[in-house]
């Protein structure tokens, strides 16, 4: 079943330039932190409300459907852009070889 991953990866790098290949290397691999890094903050976030007195219930369950929503795609996303910094690096290190 396709998935947003299957809409985000690349595989074919060959047509880029090695500045711009370099330059998407670091751009799929900073925006794959900064997905584990939102995945961090909601499941730091979750265990602060529930020590809150003044959460209410709408509220924590209005939250509860935003992070399985969330919790849905971005694992998906993030294995994306770890694929297609890969496939960068990869690409890189075949033209560098060529090149020798």
């Amino acid at each position: 079943m396709r998935d947003i991953y299957h809409v985000l990866v690349t595989h074919d790098f060959s047509k880029l330039s090695d500045k711009a290949l370099e330059e998407a290397r670091d751009i799929y691999g900073d925006a794959g932190m900064g997905v584990d890094c939102a995945l961090q903050l909601i499941g730091n976030l979750l265990l602060e409300t529930e020590e809150s007195e003044e959460y209410s219930d709408e509220e924590a369950r209005r939250d509860l459907s935003l992070v399985g929503t969330v919790l849905r795609h971005l694992p998906r996303m993030s294995q994306a852009l770890g694929q297609n910094s890969s496939n960068a690096i990869y690409e890189l290190k075949k033209r560098e070889r060529a090149s020798q």
